[in-house]
């Protein structure tokens, strides 16, 4: 198959998804990586798909009750709720971002485990998943702040219309709290963070490793002896065919990507 920026697409392959290659012990971290990643990645995409249920359903309640107003009130009515669409768009963002980062590392070690990158992409992973770590913590942070103190208002019609409206559309509340959809946000998006604690440590890890001793496989039975880590002679199906620690299998690993 076709060679693109590098990675030889012949490597992809349903069977790669197999729980025995998946969880091959044979490279260090390999299978504590896939675990936390997806972890991450499923957990943050959970927070991110309820932080968009309840954006789209307050901004649905926003535009219902302007429209109603004006049939029941000589002025318009204004509902206020930017502050939880504001910790919903950064919620989206970074929990896309989890996605993004730790799930092209995860399709990497998936079908390339063998590969070596440039210093420079291995640099920048590690700022980026580190970033987003952040990112994520953040969000929590003004998300739980946002959810259990404040509430949308509405403003510009007498407290009479305030009360119709309320009546009318009640649902999503205006208490923010009141709203189960926006306790399991916060609760999804706190189980997020954990994840990618020990997916950027994972990284930071597997780099280490990787710097000292390569990303080659190593024997099973070499880690039991006390780690003396031997390369695997045989063709795992992800490696480009280490027949040989110095044979003619040496000669076709692959350079670091620049």
């Amino acid at each position: 198959m076709a060679i693109i920026w590098g990675f030889d697409l012949s490597k992809m392959s349903w069977g790669a998804f197999g729980h025995k290659k998946m969880f091959d012990r044979r490279w260090h971290l390999r299978k504590e990586r896939f675990i936390w990643y997806q972890l991450a990645m499923l957990i943050g995409l959970a927070a991110e798909c309820t932080a968009t249920y309840s954006l789209s359903k307050y901004e649905d309640l926003q535009g219902h009750v302007e429209a109603a107003s004006l049939p029941i009130s000589p002025t318009k009515a204004h509902l206020y709720n930017n502050d939880l669409i504001d910790a919903a768009i950064c919620t989206i963002v970074f929990c896309v971002l989890v996605a993004t980062v730790f799930g092209a590392d995860f399709f990497f070690l998936l079908f390339w485990p063998s590969r070596r990158y440039a210093r420079w992409y291995q640099t920048a992973k590690k700022i980026t998943a580190v970033v987003v770590t952040a990112g994520v913590l953040a969000c929590a942070i003004v998300s739980t702040f946002v959810i259990a103190r404040r509430s949308a208002f509405i403003n510009g019609v007498d407290d009479q219309t305030k009360q119709t409206l309320t009546n009318l559309y009640f649902r999503p509340p205006l208490v923010y709290r009141h709203w189960s959809r926006n306790i399991a946000w916060v609760v999804l998006l706190w189980l997020t963070f954990p994840c990618t604690v020990i997916s950027t440590i994972l990284i930071f890890l597997a780099d280490k490793h990787d710097r000292e001793f390569g990303p080659e496989p190593r024997n099973a039975l070499g880690d039991k002896d006390g780690g003396s880590g031997i390369l695997a002679h045989e063709d795992n199906g992800y490696a480009n065919g280490h027949n040989s620690p110095g044979g003619a299998g040496a000669s076709n690993r692959e350079k670091p990507v620049v």
